[in-house]
C-alpha cells in the first residue's frame, strides 16, 4: 500500500477585502452592485509523527472551487481553482502563496463566501452551478478514496460577508476543516511462541461516501470472515479499496510485525464517525507448536489516549498505535471477527494550517 504522512488540516486562514470600485482609466467598469475581490493566501507545509520517509509532506490546495452565495442561498458567481487556462473564471493555483488574486465584479448580492479546497480525483466534485442553491451543492459526495493522499484531502468552510469599519469595505475570514480522520499502526507486537502470517488489516465500520455537508453516506460493515478478503466490486472491502481502508500484510508472524516501508505506517484515511473496528486477519497459526482454527483474527474496537476511551474520530486528528501499544496474545484470537475485542492505547496529533493575513485591495 502507499504509506502517507499523516497530514492533516485542522485550521487555514483566509480573509477577503472587498470594496466597491470607481471607474478608472483601463480599469474595468463597476458599480454599487459588484465588488473587486483580493484573494491571498500561503500553501500550507504540516509535520506531525509517522513515517519518517516523508516527514515534512507539504498540505497544497491543488483544486476547488470559490463560491460567492447570496442571502436567500443562490450561488452568485464561482471562482474554479485550477492550473487549466481553459476553465474561464480560474484562480490559479501555482498563484496561491505567491501573490494576490484578483477577482473583479464580484456580484453585489453575494453576503457568503464558500471554499471547497481539494475535490478529489475519482469522486470528482461537480462545478457549482450560478443560481442553483449553495445547501444543494453541499449534498454532493466526498468519496473515501478522494481521502487517500492528505496532500489532497477536501476541506471547506464558510463565512459571512462582514462590514470591515471602512466605508465600501468587507472582509470574511474561513477557516478550512476536514471531515477526514486517520488511523495508522506502525507494528504489531506478538507475545508467546506464536507462529504463522498476518494475512490482512482491515477497518470495519466506515463511511464510503460522506456528504460535503458532513453527513455520513452508507456505513460499510461485516461479521462474516469471508468478507475479510478482496472479494470485488460491491463488496466490504472491494479490491478498489486495496490500501484505503484494508491492506494485504502477507508477513510471517514475529516478535514484531512492521510495514515493509522502512518506518512507515499502515495508514487509513477515514470520514469521522464512532471509532470503527479493526480486524487482523491471521493464518496457518501456531501456538507452542499446536496448529490453531485457520483463519483466526484479532480485533480492535476502542482506541484511549492516556487511559480516556475515544469515542468518536474526529476530523483533522491522527490516531497513532505504536508497536508497543499493540501487543497481541493467544487469547486475543477468535475464529470469528468482531468478538473478543479489546481497546488500544493511541497517540493523538493534530496539525495545524499556517494563517495568512490579506489585505484589501481598494
Amino acid at each position: 500500500m502507499k504509506t502517507f504522512k499523516v497530514l492533516t488540516m485542522a485550521a487555514a486562514t483566509l480573509v477577503l477585502g472587498l470594496s466597491s470600485c470607481t471607474k478608472e482609466k483601463g480599469a474595468e467598469t463597476s458599480s454599487a452592485d459588484t465588488y473587486k475581490v483580493t484573494l491571498s493566501f500561503k500553501n500550507a507545509e504540516t509535520r506531525a509523527d509517522g513515517a519518517a520517509a516523508v516527514q515534512g509532506t507539504k498540505v497544497i490546495i491543488n483544486s476547488g472551487y470559490i463560491c460567492f452565495v447570496s442571502a436567500n442561498d443562490a450561488i452568485t458567481d464561482v471562482y474554479t481553482i485550477s492550473d487549466d487556462p481553459t476553465g474561464g473564471k480560474n484562480i490559479k493555483n501555482s498563484d496561491l502563496g505567491s501573490t494576490a488574486v484578483n477577482l473583479n465584479n464580484v456580484p453585489g448580492t453575494s453576503t457568503k463566501v464558500y471554499m471547497i479546497a481539494n475535490k478529489g480525483t475519482i469522486a470528482n466534485l461537480p462545478t457549482p452551478v450560478v443560481g442553483n442553491t449553495m445547501t444543494d451543492y453541499m449534498k454532493n459526495n466526498m468519496d473515501v478514496r478522494d481521502q487517500s493522499d492528505y496532500t489532497k484531502v477536501t476541506s471547506i468552510d464558510n463565512a459571512s460577508l462582514q462590514d470591515s469599519g471602512t466605508p465600501g469595505v468587507k472582509n470574511a475570514a474561513l477557516t478550512l476543516s476536514t471531515k477526514v480522520a486517520r488511523i495508522q499502526i506502525k507494528g504489531i507486537t506478538f507475545e508467546g511462541n506464536v507462529t504463522g502470517k498476518v494475512a490482512g488489516i482491515f477497518i470495519n465500520g466506515y463511511y464510503s461516501t460522506m456528504q460535503l455537508n458532513g453527513t455520513g453516506g452508507t456505513l460499510k460493515g461485516s461479521t462474516i470472515g469471508t468478507d475479510y478478503d478482496e472479494d470485488g466490486a460491491g463488496s466490504v472491502f472491494p479490491s478498489e479499496l486495496g490500501s484505503y481502508v484494508f491492506d494485504k500484510v502477507d508477513k510471517p508472524i514475529a516478535a514484531t510485525v512492521k510495514p515493509t516501508t522502512t518506518d512507515g505506517v499502515w495508514g487509513y484515511n477515514l470520514f469521522v464517525s464512532a471509532t470503527p473496528q479493526i480486524i487482523i486477519k491471521l493464518s496457518n497459526v501456531f501456538v507452542d507448536g499446536h496448529e490453531l482454527t485457520d483463519p483466526l483474527f484479532i480485533t480492535i474496537n476502542g482506541f484511549k489516549n492516556g487511559g480516556t476511551a475515544i469515542t468518536n474520530l474526529a476530523g483533522g486528528m491522527i490516531y497513532t498505535i505504536n508497536t508497543e501499544s499493540l501487543i497481541l496474545k493467544y487469547e486475543d484470537m477468535s475464529t470469528e471477527p468482531g468478538t473478543t475485542p479489546f481497546q488500544v492505547d493511541v497517540t493523538v496529533t493534530t496539525v495545524t494550517w499556517q494563517e495568512t493575513v490579506v489585505t484589501p485591495n481598494i
